[in-house]
């Protein structure tokens, strides 16, 4: 669980042991720290289980399709803590086709997925729902990345009913809710997230998505969602291992 000290966001109805979107320095924007430098600081922080989720190749200066296969020689134990090696895999087009292959996913342990500028325009597409929908279908995807932002709109009832069918879980992005976020409309779009999760009983992972070692772990403006909305403390996959473990293989 998070030391009480490392952040100001401790919170013991819903403890956190793992973050799982985090980006070392080969995703090549604003993450200066290696994987193991990353390793140490969550070991350091008290989480039991962590993930390398680096940009896919699409995204400007990131590592090539050989950095992600090379992952499958790294340790899966360091610093006492279990470590877990994935991607954030960007989706490319509106067919839903990701930029990594089916091999080379079928290496990692598992897979975010997201949509970012430049690879759509904001606001081009009217709802890119489909586009989601039909990127779960890649081996290896287990998570929505950043739904939240509005500047790429989806069917948040629809996307998540799907969701829940092809048991693919939404995040709530910590970024996506800090007072300089430059995505748009977090914090309204998170709550109608969680409230249609709570909904549907679908669980969701809270994520840091730290770039570089300072945030990891660092969920402090997620927690006040959570406890407006009386979110079911056991939707929420970062506090039970064994779930989170279950949906990863």
């Amino acid at each position: 669980m998070i030391n009480s000290n490392t952040f100001s966001n401790f919170n013991s109805k819903y403890p956190i042991y793992a973050d799982l979107h985090t980006h070392s320095i080969s995703s090549g924007h604003g993450s200066e720290d290696t994987i193991t430098d990353m390793i140490r600081c969550a070991s350091e922080s008290g989480l039991s289980l962590f993930g390398i989720s680096d940009h896919g190749p699409a995204t400007s200066s990131s590592a090539k399709p050989s950095y992600f296969q090379s992952l499958k020689l790294a340790d899966r134990d360091r610093f006492g803590i279990r470590v877990l090696y994935g991607a954030e895999l960007n989706i490319i087009n509106t067919a839903g086709d990701v930029d990594l292959d089916d091999d080379t996913l079928s290496t990692l342990d598992y897979a975010i997925i997201s949509i970012h500028p430049p690879i759509f325009k904001p606001y081009h597409d009217k709802d890119l729902s489909s586009a989601y929908i039909r990127a779960m279908d890649h081996p290896k995807v287990r998570f929505l990345g950043h739904i939240d932002d509005a500047r790429f709109p989806v069917d948040f009832e629809y996307l998540l009913e799907i969701a829940k069918e092809k048991h693919v879980y939404p995040e709530i992005n910590n970024g996506s809710l800090m007072p300089d976020a430059y995505r748009i409309n977090g914090q309204e779009n998170c709550r109608r997230i969680l409230s249609i999760c709570k909904k549907l009983d679908l669980p969701v992972l809270l994520s840091s998505d730290s770039h570089g070692k300072k945030s990891i772990g660092n969920m402090q403006y997620i927690f006040p969602l959570l406890e407006e909305l009386d979110f079911p403390a056991h939707l929420v996959l970062n506090s039970d291992l064994s779930a989170l473990s279950d949906i990863i293989r």
